[in-house]
């Protein structure tokens, strides 16, 4: 092949490049126009997503195609309902299917491809001779690529019944087919219903001609083909239309150089998984390459390392070059690419997990730009509120922990409880911020609640070293800052000494969580009843040892398990009867055992439970349908009573 015949090749497809360019740009362009407009949390997953983006592209394009060969033509057929569209697809392929020799069951992948030669299927065919067609007018990945402005279609067959006349949903195909450049074959379907009466068929002209639509016979350029969907008439005619018209778009894609596609359907396989339909626009996907999605409209990102391709029959092929479709499986986590979404080929899974880890980062970061928007507003809000009650305030002397102003900084005597205690130096950058953050801490219940917060000092601006000291001379002391960043080592160095904990906050929510944590940690420990089974009693047993009468419970375990080192409780009609039991003796049959299953029987017997004949002493007796619960006590943390409110 010359330079010259190369060059031209490439010059066409940056041409083709362009126009796709171009058409995404107006499409965005017009998208973000309404979304500025009437702002909303979406614009911020648009920031994500174009830096996603760039990415991807700037790794996909390291290794750029340069053999530029022919690619068949993708073809979408459009048309009002009812019109045949869906007709004339079913027509196409039934034709197809006759033609292969693997007599495979055809799946649908949203996506089939077609040879022009009657006697040849597509594995003997030439490229020239085939054709793609997209499986579904209308189809949802159709629509995500016409918003997007993908323009995966090449050319457009408008289906138009004759006996019917170009109506809505005709004028919408045209209408799109022209905004996005995309040529036009008219196929006049139902010629078997009129009898090429030529009365309807010049209305069908007029109706196309009057949204720009002229016919070649009638001195325009858009050819137009007589059919009969139904019956066969015309098939071949309009594929060798299209055949013709592709010849003249000159559709070449590189065959080298990293992968691009678009999605055209996905969805989970009931016994292949996560499986989607690619059609491939510039490389040739083969087993194992890495692939990556995400689109414009969302920052979710998919990536796949392909397992293996299948064709619309389900045979499986090794690798699909530019303009084919196939199925792809491989695809990893529990996300799929949706419908519309554009694919690219990646080197390898390290530049995966820069994208996937660039992506968290982004939305973590973003996520606190919206945080510290929202807490700004509040800080604004509350500010104004400051500003008018601050006055009165200090006048009734209700200032939170006023009475601490006067205390003195030397290190307290510990005292006992000082464990329960969390000693807190608040500094905060502003009034607005400080207000708030004093109601907060004024709403703790330290009558009530065993653990106790202590508000030792607040103030506004940088931590200083007298506020470490001060935090140390108290119990658990620590320092809370919010918007507050200014650290110096010397700082830092002072606060280690003193093993002083600095805890930094720009959002009010994580000073909360992290405060409630801490005053969880400080709440003393409580023994809790831990349920480990239930039995029940079907007949009690008087058993003599060593000249002693010992009741026996004989029981069931009807739930769980029973041990003989745990405690039991006796409930008869559901009061309790007595509790913290322990046993001296856990028998299944003869054997002394040291747990009971569900569902099996035992004998058990209550430790020092003697019968005497003094009638002072207490004995616990056991009656049929009586439960008896084997529980342990854990010891836990009592759980902090404090929901602060708006937290």
């Amino acid at each position: 092949m010359s330079t010259l015949s190369l060059s031209l090749q490439m010059l066409a497809y940056r041409l083709s490049s362009l126009r796709i360019a171009l058409a995404r740009t107006y499409s965005t362009k017009f998208k973000n126009d309404i979304e500025n407009s009437h702002p909303n949390h979406n614009q911020q997953d648009q920031i994500t997503t174009e830096s996603i983006l760039t990415r991807i592209r700037n790794y996909s394009q390291l290794k750029q195609g340069k053999d530029f060969r022919i690619r068949p033509p993708i073809v979408t057929i459009m048309g009002h309902v009812d019109h045949g569209k869906t007709t004339l697809l079913d027509s196409i392929r039934k034709s197809e299917l006759v033609k292969q020799e693997h007599g495979g069951i055809t799946q649908h992948i949203g996506a089939f491809v077609v040879s022009l030669q009657d006697d040849k299927n597509i594995r003997k065919s030439r490229i020239e001779d085939l054709v793609v067609f997209l499986d579904t007018p209308g189809h949802k990945a159709f629509s995500s690529m016409r918003e997007r402005g993908a323009l995966v279609t090449d050319i457009v067959v408008l289906v138009v019944a004759a006996d019917d006349g170009v109506m809505e949903q005709t004028i919408e195909s045209i209408s799109f087919a022209q905004k996005s450049q995309v040529p036009i074959i008219v196929a006049i379907n139902k010629i078997d219903k009129i009898k090429n009466d030529p009365d309807l068929i010049q209305n069908v002209k007029f109706g196309l001609k009057s949204h720009g639509i002229v016919l070649e016979e009638d001195g325009g350029d858009i050819q137009s083909i007589k059919i009969s969907a139904l019956q066969g008439d015309g098939i071949y005619e309009l594929k060798e239309a299209i055949i013709a018209l592709a010849e003249t778009l000159e559709l070449r894609a590189p065959i080298d150089g990293n992968v691009e596609g678009s999605i055209i359907e996905s969805s989970i396989h009931p016994h292949r998984g996560r499986l989607t339909t690619i059609l491939v626009q510039q490389g040739t996907l083969k087993r194992s390459d890495i692939l990556i999605s995400t689109n414009s409209r969302h920052s979710n990102v998919s990536w796949a390392k392909v397992r293996a391709m299948f064709d619309e029959y389900g045979q499986v092929i090794n690798e699909v070059p530019p303009g084919f479709p196939a199925q792809v499986i491989g695809w990893r986590d529990d996300t799929l690419p949706e419908a519309g979404d554009h694919i690219w080929q990646l080197n390898s899974e390290k530049q995966v997990r820069d994208i996937l880890g660039m992506g968290k980062e982004l939305e973590r970061q973003i996520r606190q730009t919206i945080d510290a928007k929202a807490i700004e507003q509040k800080r604004d809000e509350h500010d104004t509120v400051y500003k008018a009650e601050l006055a009165a305030r200090r006048e009734a002397g209700i200032r939170y922990k006023r009475k601490r102003s006067s205390i003195p900084r030397t290190k307290l005597i510990q005292t006992e409880g000082d464990e329960l205690k969390t000693s807190i130096v608040l500094k905060a950058d502003v009034n607005g911020s400080l207000e708030v953050l004093l109601d907060l801490f004024d709403s703790f219940p330290n009558e009530t609640s065993p653990a106790k917060l202590d508000l030792i000092h607040y103030g506004l601006g940088n931590v200083t070293e007298n506020d470490i000291e001060l935090a140390s001379c108290f119990p658990n002391g620590m320092i809370y800052t919010f918007n507050v960043g200014v650290f110096t080592p010397a700082l830092l160095k002072k606060a280690k000494e003193l093993n002083i904990s600095i805890k930094r906050f720009n959002v009010i929510y994580h000073l909360v969580d992290h405060l409630k944590e801490t005053l969880q940690e400080r709440m003393p420990f409580i023994d809790r009843e831990e349920i480990l089974g239930e039995a029940i009693i079907i007949q009690e047993f008087v058993v003599n040892e060593k000249k002693k009468k010992i009741p026996v419970a004989g029981s069931r375990c009807s739930k769980g398990i029973l041990k003989k080192n745990g405690l039991y409780k006796l409930i008869r009609n559901g009061k309790i009867i007595a509790k913290d039991l322990k046993l001296s003796s856990m028998r299944h049959h003869k054997d002394e055992v040291d747990s009971i299953k569900k569902d099996f029987e035992c004998g058990l017997m209550i430790a020092n439970n003697i019968i005497s004949n003094k009638t002072n002493e207490q004995v616990i007796r056991f009656q049929p349908q009586d439960l008896l619960v084997c529980y342990q006590l854990v010891n836990v943390r009592l759980p902090l009573q404090w929901k602060p409110k708006g937290f």
